[in-house]
């Protein structure tokens, strides 16, 4: 079956190729085309088709509890704008919108009840929200900001590109039609394999995932608690904007620290504000999140 998001009549799809690409192709050194590409993607980067917008859109999956094989998962957005990108959950912002339109609060309340009646614990078929970051990333800087929520607080931090330290493969393969490039590398306490495409000269990707010379396509950890794929590549001409408030400021380890202990919590509140018996997960991996150097 079609992907729908690939191949959505309502949006044009982009395949943009660096003109340059064949003339390299005999060269057998894979680290020198690769270094190559570079120079060639940030020129068209920086050059990026007369400012137009593009929303990149990646599967997330997590494991909640390998133990039990539960795995969550969602859909990020990945606005490609003229001078920034932006990341978010799109079931979180719908949740967030539903909330936010006059009686939507007395809808999401139905929704839930009826949810909860069908499925008990399970239940999963109603609004709510799944990533709660929302990333930030401009090229000409070194910093990423995020903001993330715990329970009903904001909170800002600043984290940065200059932590990726990428370490390129000699290996490829295709993805979406498009020749992907592997490269891995250590960041703030996971081991990451990603595939990029020179192809799609953005250096930018899901998450927090920036600094390769392409679009990040697809990205795992070493212990496949988590994983990224592109699922579409679209023209956007009305890119999301941040529709939280200002938040607290803070650090990232203040925030992950905190972050992690009421997640610890999580499903004892929830028992006790829903009245559900929900079991607590057995493998607790998954609390410690994509970024589990707070330790």
């Amino acid at each position: 079956m079609d992907n729908p998001y690939l191949y959505n009549s309502h949006y044009n799809i982009i395949s943009i190729f660096a003109q340059e690409y064949n003339a390299i192709q005999t060269n057998n050194n894979m680290r020198l085309r690769i270094l190559l590409f570079m120079l060639i993607g940030m020129a068209l980067f920086r050059n990026n088709a007369n400012g137009a917008n593009y929303r990149a859109i990646y599967n997330f999956e997590y494991t909640k509890d390998s133990i039990r094989s539960i795995k969550g998962e969602d859909i990020l957005n990945l606005e490609l704008c003229d001078g920034h990108s932006f990341c978010f959950s799109q079931y979180t912002w719908e949740t967030d919108s539903l909330h936010a339109t006059p009686g939507g609060d007395v809808v999401w309340r139905k929704l839930f009840t009826a949810a909860l009646a069908k499925d008990g614990t399970n239940a999963i078929s109603f609004p709510h929200k799944r990533s709660t970051f929302l990333i930030t990333k401009y090229p000409a800087s070194d910093t990423i900001r995020v903001k993330d929520v715990i329970d009903q607080d904001i909170y800002e931090y600043d984290t940065f590109k200059s932590d990726f330290h990428w370490r390129l493969c000699d290996s490829t393969k295709t993805i979406h039609g498009f020749e992907a490039y592997k490269a891995t590398c250590s960041y703030h306490g996971r081991e990451w394999t990603v595939w990029f495409s020179p192809d799609i000269p953005f250096s930018d990707g899901p998450w927090q995932f920036c600094g390769l010379p392409g679009l990040i396509l697809e990205a795992y950890d070493k212990d496949h608690l988590f994983s990224f794929r592109l699922v579409g590549l679209v023209a956007h001409q009305k890119p999301q904007k941040d529709w939280l408030g200002k938040g607290k400021k803070t650090d990232r380890i203040s925030f992950l620290k905190k972050d992690h202990q009421y997640l610890k919590n999580l499903t004892r509140i929830s028992n006790a504000i829903i009245g559900t018996n929900a079991p607590e997960g057995e493998d607790t991996r998954y609390l410690n999140g994509l970024e589990s150097d707070f330790k």
